[in-house]
């Protein structure tokens, strides 16, 4: 199983909307997908898929279910595992917890092709575990200073303290590619002169369309509720490039690659 985290240096960037849809792209590729919604104590993965789930991680934890109970079917044959929200104590996992979690998923190694998941924003002990733990790391901004400002945090963070070398961004919310160009040199720039080692890859954009928004509305996922807008035909792509890059780069490791990053000391 391939393990994809999704992150943001702030809230606000379309994170979660962006993941969602590209769990039906992989989907609708042929892979078996898992969605985590591991925005721990503001979940919000079950809203834009607009799914009711009677149980959630709060529930793996206090003991009254088992990880297989949490899952629930999701559009176009996506699998998610929902989270909480408003619960505080979910913000604050104990390392033993998180440890938990990691164990139970590991039997779902063989089920899935594909697991997503979708962090919280910025640099909380659960967030830096979840990108820390993945093979393959996502950082989403958008042409906002604000939102380059704190992506570049993150992945500062994660090289610095967790040896995550390699990000693909995602420039969320553009007018078109050149702006997201821009973004994407601005930061390179900024991260060649500060973190030599780290190497961010362009991995694609997502222009601003009323559509997305409207699907939201809709509780609808982009691709089904306007699969032609200018939006959707970004969304494919990127999730074609990320299935592209797989096979001409195969991702070494697997879940238990997932479950052994977050046995080393220091992550």
């Amino acid at each position: 199983m391939q393990v994809y985290s999704i992150t943001s240096g702030k809230g606000g960037v379309g994170k979660t909307n962006l993941v969602c849809n590209m769990a039906l792209r992989f989907a609708e590729l042929g892979k078996r997908v898992l969605l985590i919604d591991a925005d721990l104590g503001l979940a919000n993965v079950d809203i834009v898929m607009g799914l009711k789930p009677k149980a959630t991680l709060a529930d793996l934890f206090d003991g009254s279910a088992e990880l297989t109970d949490l899952l629930v079917p999701g559009p176009g044959g996506v699998t998610v595992l929902p989270a909480s929200s408003g619960v505080q104590e979910m913000a604050y996992l104990t390392d033993d917890q998180i440890l938990l979690f990691m164990g139970a998923l590991e039997e779902l190694d063989r089920d899935f092709d594909i697991l997503l998941v979708d962090t919280g924003a910025g640099i909380g002990k659960n967030v830096l575990y979840f990108n820390a733990a993945a093979q393959e790391v996502m950082v989403v901004s958008t042409p906002e200073p604000t939102s380059m400002t704190d992506a570049y945090a993150v992945m500062k963070v994660l090289a610095q303290r967790h040896d995550v070398k390699r990000f693909h961004l995602i420039v969320n919310m553009v007018p078109d590619r050149k702006t997201a160009l821009r973004v994407y040199r601005h930061l390179t720039t900024v991260a060649d002169t500060h973190l030599p080692d780290v190497v961010i890859d362009y991995l694609g954009h997502v222009v601003r369309d009323p559509a997305v928004s409207q699907a939201v509305v809709d509780r609808q996922l982009l691709l089904q509720n306007a699969p032609d807008s200018p939006a959707a035909e970004c969304l494919r792509e990127l999730v074609d490039t990320l299935v592209a890059d797989s096979t001409d780069r195969p991702i070494s490791g697997n879940m238990q690659f997932f479950w052994r990053r977050l046995l080393q000391p220091g992550v």
